[in-house]
């Protein structure tokens, strides 16, 4: 599987100027659906994985603890901690920038998942994991929170 290098903050700052983003830093080209910033539809609503996945990792790479721990389902509490728990975890990154995989849908009784490598890179440290979203498909009796696109796990540890 081919990883593609994201510079968050690049991408970040390129979007608001509306200038083309920063290239990856790697040499190979990246897919179009990874190159670009993802739209601005909220991520709690957005219909596409991707956007959560860019937003959380755009969380991550600028160290705001706490939206990042937002993108987990029920709002954080399915990351296993308390907000102060994974501060303390996730806290431990120094400088974080992440390469992000090409991700792969599937759908299972009544829910659809997004499976995707990440590796965090921390100077001269890497992690390597996979990240899976969640949601559920729309289905009857469904709520917002089971609707939303959400972190169901990782293989990341800080």
């Amino acid at each position: 599987m081919r990883c593609i290098s994201v510079p968050i903050l690049a991408l970040v700052l390129a979007a608001c100027q509306q200038q083309e983003p920063v290239p990856a830093t790697t040499a190979t080209p990246a897919p179009a659906p990874l190159a670009v910033l993802p739209s601005a539809v909220p991520p709690s609503t957005s219909r596409d994985p991707q956007d959560v996945l860019f937003a959380w990792a755009k969380a991550v790479s600028v160290k705001d603890w706490a939206t990042a721990y937002g993108y987990w389902g029920n709002h954080g509490a399915a990351s296993g901690m308390t907000l102060d728990q994974f501060k303390a975890s996730w806290g431990r990154l120094a400088q974080p920038d992440l390469e992000i995989g090409k991700g792969q849908l599937e759908g299972a009784a009544g829910s659809s998942f997004y499976s995707v490598s990440v590796t965090i890179i921390d100077g001269q440290r890497r992690i390597p994991g996979e990240v899976v979203l969640r949601r559920s498909n729309d289905v009857p009796g469904a709520d917002a929170e089971q609707l939303r696109w959400h972190i169901e796990s990782t293989t990341l540890k800080p």
